[in-house]
């Protein structure tokens, strides 16, 4: 049988920012997040999660 497998990693980096407030200093993170100035590095590992997706029979 084959299996599809799915391989997830939870990555985590500290970075600073300046902000009046919490809610701006979110929003200014995704921001920079999704505009890509920030990428996290990998090497930073937190977790590392294996899934079974499915489960081809052969004929």
């Amino acid at each position: 049988m084959k299996y599809t497998i799915i391989i997830e990693e939870t990555v985590s980096e500290e970075l600073t920012l300046e902000a009046e407030n919490e809610e701006e200093a979110l929003e200014e993170a995704r921001r920079l997040y999704r505009q890509g100035k920030w990428v996290l590095e990998p090497g930073n590992l937190v977790e590392v999660r294996f899934q079974v997706l499915e489960e081809e029979k052969a004929d």
